[in-house]
């Protein structure tokens, strides 16, 4: 990401081509990962709130990429869930009358799977993520994957039954971490 010094500050000043490349390059995949996520319009939000917080930290000198890009987007998404559990507690307390806090746990255990299951397709290879991702989150049909990536349906559905080996592979070694 190209920084342009201001002339009369230290403070550096973004330079607008690098950073339309950077979100043009960048904002598709920001938002499918939210997006798949949280739903529509929280991946939208999020969206905007990587990019916004993309731009204060080139401001700050840090050298944003899309690496960077998409580990904000992560945090961001487990943020956006964490907020939702304190509200739906704060909820239960209120409607649910006396002694009816919910255990710390409970509604954590589907976060929880979910992390993981995060946590596995981050181990996996770009192929193998973008291809269980689309067509089991996006609903994407081995022909309409054939189509976008200009492979026959037969190769996608190979590459489908390696993917979800390669998951099933790493989802039993987090399960036997977790044991």
């Amino acid at each position: 990401m190209a920084l342009l010094p201001a002339e009369d500050s230290a403070a550096p000043v973004l330079d607008a081509a690098s950073f339309d490349a950077l979100y043009r390059q960048n904002v598709g995949d920001i938002y499918r990962y939210a997006a798949s996520r949280l739903g529509i319009e929280e991946g939208e939000d999020v969206t905007a709130e990587v990019f916004h917080a993309a731009i204060r930290a080139i401001r700050d000198g840090v050298q944003v990429n899309g690496a960077w890009l998409m580990a904000v987007t992560k945090n961001k998404v487990i943020d956006h869930w964490r907020r939702l559990e304190r509200r739906e507690r704060k909820l239960h307390l209120i409607w649910g009358g006396e002694g009816s806090q919910p255990e710390p746990h409970e509604g954590l255990f589907a976060a929880m799977d979910r992390q993981k299951v995060l946590d596995v397709l981050d181990q996996l290879s770009e192929r193998h993520r973008l291809l269980l991702m689309l067509h089991y989150i996006d609903g994407f049909t081995a022909n309409d994957l054939a189509e976008l990536s200009g492979d026959s349906p037969s190769a996608i559905e190979s590459a489908l039954a390696r993917a979800r080996r390669a998951f099933r592979s790493h989802w039993s070694t987090v399960e036997a971490k977790n044991a």
